[in-house]
């Protein structure tokens, strides 16, 4: 059996990629609906969130968006609701304000044209131009990209002098929008300065005096929470601690901020006990560095017995929207000097939450502040633009293509044993695609790993042939179902490109073995024939790198998706296939 390895790679990663898709966790049952947004008037807004699982209203149980439809009419009076296994409890005075789709019964993420989704209206406050909506606009779509939301579109509606902006969204809260897209997203970081005889600022200083809870700076006495202006800079006094006075100096702002890196030499999240912390690199203004050069300048040093490093004794404070997101160090070899460069850091309890606020920071200091302040003026729910039987439709396509597909082939060679493994190939070529595409199927892919190497270790152990690309994709292909890929149109033509260039491939092999040369062995003329493949599998995985990773939208899921197809093809599938038309040979 071993000899047949690559077969039992292929296998096995057609059996993980069907249990990737189908094997679906239901916490709260297989039935009921998803709340998709939740209006701010809504009598539930403090109880509900997007994306429970509601299975009863009333005691009436829910199986479907027609059961829900059916009991939220004519709603009034005492509801209760049972989302996630919880049972809820409000008044309903005039509307309920929920919106709900169906449940996902695969581990696929299907798009907005498939699935449907969420459509917003944001309205400016005050007037705005149409050059202010498209800057808005642009704005908008950079944070969403550097956050990593999928299938999301930012477009400008309207006419003369009133514009809005339209947001069309798949699986995406509403809540993300208001709290990441919405927003002006000004920043600012401020320092944490000591004083106990005098304030230091560069080559300048002040004597100061503290009076009870107060403190005399330049012969101003401040009380807590007041501030003052000393050469230019602001400080606000906070209190007296330990006998200091601490003030709160304005360092940098959303203008300060000239570059934001998010390359892997300069960004990433790493382990640190029991938390997450995350990092990255920003540069910022000239005269942001001389500020941090002279406000620093004077604050005392301390060793941190923990880590064994000396930092400054002070905190740089980063604010988001007039909101204090993270507490940073100072090293203090960094104390009165000029900075250009600097690393935010931070940390969080899981390592999701981590990399989600790096993205979040990094997102809003690199898109930088909206041209004007939007607010919400609809949210609808809208269904998906292909219909709820698109995708019954689609398979029933696909298997009617398989089909014709192999009638083709059998006329074109008459012989069953050469057509109907194509036939086989291809769909579970198709199989291993979806598969890999699937979310949440870590444990599963990881699984498939395990079991590709023992086959592998089997393999070599027996002596069998060495095959070092049939190898990779045996690695390779179960680590990359350790991602997730949304499925819209765009992926479904990569998808068909994929599969029409995997079966070109299986008819290069079949017609090169079936050749009646005696110059060449079986092996010899399958090599010639995987040459040819190869050499056209670079030349598509090299027109669609560039596409992946300069272009939007449409063209980047359609490259990856025939990236992803056509390794699968030449890794597992092609391989496979060759295996068997050699055994069909013999």
């Amino acid at each position: 059996m071993i000899q047949h390895w690559r077969v039992l790679i292929l296998v096995v990663c057609v059996l993980s990629a069907i249990f990737a898709v189908g094997l679906k966790f239901y916490p709260y049952g297989r039935y009921g609906v998803e709340i998709a947004y939740i209006s701010p008037d809504s009598p539930a807004k403090t109880l509900l969130k997007p994306g429970m699982q509601v299975t009863q209203v009333n005691g009436i149980e829910i199986k479907d968006l027609a059961d829900w439809e059916r009991a939220i009419q004519n709603l009034s009076g005492n509801v209760t609701i049972k989302a996630d296994g919880k049972v809820y409890n409000f008044f309903v005075n005039q509307s309920l304000g929920i919106d709900a789709m169906e449940l996902e019964r695969t581990n696929l993420q299907f798009g907005l044209d498939i699935r449907g989704g969420t459509r917003i209206l944001l309205k400016p406050e005050g007037n705005a131009s149409q050059e202010q909506i498209r800057e808005a606009v642009a704005t908008l779509q950079t944070r969403a990209n550097l956050y990593g939301l999928r299938e999301i579109s930012f477009r400008p509606v309207g006419a003369g002098d009133s514009w809005y902006v339209q947001i069309e969204a798949a699986g995406i809260a509403p809540e993300i929008i208001e709290d990441l897209l919405a927003r002006q997203g000004t920043f600012e970081a401020k320092l944490i300065k000591p004083a106990k005889d005098q304030l230091i600022i560069g080559e300048k200083t002040w004597p100061i005096r503290l009076v009870n809870e107060s403190v005399e700076v330049a012969g101003k006495l401040l009380q807590p929470n007041q501030s003052i202006q000393l050469d230019g800079y602001n400080l606000t006094f906070l209190n007296i601690t330990q006998g200091r006075a601490i003030f709160l100096a304005d360092l940098f702002g959303s203008n300060d901020i000239q570059l934001v890196y998010t390359d892997p030499q300069h960004s990433g999240v790493i382990p640190r006990g029991n938390y997450w912390m995350f990092y990255f690199a920003i540069l910022v203004s000239d005269e942001g560095a001389k500020r941090f050069a002279e406000l620093t300048q004077g604050i005392p040093k301390h060793l941190d017995i923990n880590t064994g490093e000396e930092y400054l004794d002070s905190k740089l404070l980063l604010y988001l929207d007039n909101q204090l997101v993270s507490q940073l160090n100072i090293a203090g070899s960094l104390g009165g000097q000029y900075v250009q460069t600097a690393q935010i850091q931070g940390s969080r309890e899981t390592k999701e939450e981590a990399i989600q606020e790096k993205l979040r920071l990094q997102a809003i200091l690199r898109s930088g502040a909206l041209p004007v302040k939007f607010s919400f003026e609809s949210i609808d729910i809208i269904s998906p633009r292909l219909g709820p039987g698109f995708l019954t439709s689609a398979g029933l396509a696909g298997l009617l293509a398989a089909v014709a597909v192999g009638l083709i082939v059998f006329f074109r060679y008459r012989s069953p044993k050469l057509s109907l493994p194509m036939v086989g190939v291809v769909l579970s070529e198709i199989c291993i695609i979806l598969g890999i595409a699937a979310e949440n199927d870590w444990p599963i892919w990881t699984l498939a790993l395990i079991i590709n190497c023992i086959i592998l270790v089997l393999a070599l152990w027996k002596k069998q042939e060495v095959d070092p690309l049939a190898w990779i994709g045996a690695i390779l292909i179960p680590l990359l179902g350790l991602t997730s890929w949304t499925i819209d149109l765009p992926a479904i033509a990569g998808i068909i490109a994929a599969i029409g260039t995997g079966i070109d491939d299986q008819i290069i092999i079949a017609d090169e073995t079936i050749r009646k040369e005696k110059v060449y062995s079986l092996k010899e003329k399958i090599k010639r024939a995987f040459f040819i493949i190869f050499g056209s599998a670079a030349t598509t995985i090299a027109a669609m790198i560039p596409l992946m990773f300069l272009g939007i939208g449409l063209v980047r899921g359609f490259a990856i998706m025939t990236i992803i197809g056509v390794l699968t093809g030449v890794l597992i599938t092609r391989p496979a296939y060759a295996h068997l038309v050699e055994l069909m040979k013999k």
